[in-house]
């Protein structure tokens, strides 16, 4: 069987390592059923803006009641559709730290989004996104506004709290269902991409001990089809198109970790499949790779705009339906030979 790779953004976390229809490699037995389903979100912006700085509760307060619909929206969706688990593909909180009433920093959302997770009956896997370890400052100064140099202490308070980080904020997992196995792979790309790394429009940046990871997860198995979960997407072709993804990232120079990533994706797959968040929007791309197999790119929409974006995603031993936002519709199927 060729090797495949599919690929879900824009990115994740295990909270347990036993759900039914799947079976992780490590444990012993079969899966249980042959039908995967889970629910993929992204950017669902959790805060709570309790004792910040009034300027910044201003430019925030339009996620500020996320806090109280997210653990229903965990607690109701999930069992509506039968789901194994939930990914959430970054930014699950708007912020790390941000300036207090007082002119402090103030850092415990990630502590609060950590008891949400707590709280629900399913399993959750988290990848970071670039605002879950964002530092936000509003009083004058080199530093005002969003950054993201506390992003290693952020890390570890992700590491602490949440699980699936224990071992670091990338990891896999590999599981069976029916006769084909499946190895998840939740990447970090929260960093933005910086001048001195890109010549392009912003983006991410992967460092390259992750991509020398990634690549080695890739190569550990000759039949196993890859799933990647990231926060920032591939740059984006026309919609629908079959445009050669060198000339859909034209924009970008040879310094940029997107092109580098791509690059670990193409080497050791035959086609992808990509689910992306990150822009807030709902939409599928398709892309021709050089050797002519086709890239698809999904993006959902933030859960922390409208309740409705979520896609519910349904996996069997030889294909993978894609549904649409809010629905269990079928929007798109993807048939693994």
């Amino acid at each position: 069987m060729m090797k495949k790779v599919i690929t879900l953004y824009s990115l994740s976390c295990l909270l347990i390592l036993w759900f039914a229809g799947a079976t992780p490699v490590e444990a012993a037995g079969p899966a249980e059923n042959d039908t995967l389903t889970f629910i993929h979100i992204t950017d669902v912006h959790i805060c709570n803006l309790t004792g910040y700085h009034p300027a910044f509760v201003q430019k925030r307060q339009q996620f500020g009641n996320g806090i109280n619909t997210y653990p229903g929206f965990l607690k109701t969706v999930p069992e509506k559709v039968n789901a194994d688990f939930v990914v959430v593909t970054g930014d699950n909180i708007d912020y790390y730290e941000a300036e207090t009433e007082k002119g402090g920093m103030f850092d415990t959302q990630i502590e609060q989004y950590a008891r949400i997770l707590d709280n629900s009956k399913l399993p959750v896997y988290l990848t970071l996104g670039n605002h879950d370890i964002a530092s936000y400052r509003i009083t004058p100064g080199p530093w005002t506004g969003n950054n993201q140099l506390q992003a290693g202490k952020a890390r570890a308070a992700w590491m602490r709290n949440v699980p699936c980080f224990k071992d670091g904020t990338y990891y896999s997992h590999v599981f069976n269902i029916d006769t084909t196995t499946f190895r998840l792979i939740f990447l970090d790309n929260a960093y933005y991409s910086t001048p001195e790394i890109s010549d392009g429009e912003l983006s991410f940046s992967v460092d390259p001990f992750q991509l020398k990871w990634l690549d080695a997860q890739m190569n550990s198995s000759p039949s196993d089809i890859e799933i990647i979960f990231m926060h920032i997407p591939l740059p984006q072709g026309k919609p629908a198109d079959d445009k050669i993804l060198t000339e859909a990232t034209s924009t970008y120079s040879s310094k940029t970790e997107s092109f580098n990533l791509f690059s670990v994706v193409e080497k050791n797959s035959s086609s992808t499949l990509i689910f992306a968040g990150h822009n807030h929007i709902n939409d599928i791309n398709r892309y021709k790779l050089p050797d002519g197999d086709v890239l698809t790119q999904v993006r959902t929409g933030a859960l922390g705009y409208d309740a409705n974006n979520w896609r519910v995603i349904k996996i069997t031993k030889d294909k993978i339906l894609i549904c649409q936002p809010g629905s269990t519709k079928t929007e798109h199927t993807i048939t693994l030979n």
